[in-house]
């Protein structure tokens, strides 16, 4: 088998769109005019995930040296990853008004919205969906 036709640093760098799911009914979330509400993402495998998660480590590592690193700054990390890693999304408002696709924006997103980063860090983090 010839693994160099696993390339997943393309496939990631491409990016995953995910579908958001309504955290309770588990419905797709779509907007008034039944467009689904998405979020596209790189995945983890890309350069720019692997360079933000390392910096995010590295620092993190400088901060507790010789400590584990609390759970609260591990989800934060992620979470400043995600929103480095977040390329676009469709149909999202806040508080009734759209919500313009930046770093800043994402990063709320994620932290007022922990279900939102745990939908998009799950697609990122399973390659089954570089196919799709």
């Amino acid at each position: 088998m010839d693994l160099a036709q696993f390339d997943l640093v393309e496939a990631a760098e491409k990016g995953i769109v995910v579908e958001l799911i309504h955290p309770v009914s588990k419905e797709l979330l779509e907007d008034e005019d039944g467009k689904p509400v998405t979020i596209k993402v790189l995945g983890k495998d890309s350069r720019k995930w692997q360079q933000v998660a390392k910096r995010v480590l590295a620092r993190a590592a400088a901060k507790y040296r010789g400590k584990d690193t609390p759970v609260g700054e591990t989800e934060k990390g992620l979470r400043e990853i995600l929103a480095e890693c977040t390329l676009s999304w469709t149909n999202i408002e806040y508080n009734d008004s759209p919500l313009k696709c930046n770093k800043e924006n994402a990063l709320m997103l994620y932290e007022k919205r922990g279900w939102i980063a745990e939908q998009v860090m799950e697609h990122a983090s399973d390659r089954s969906y570089l196919e799709k």
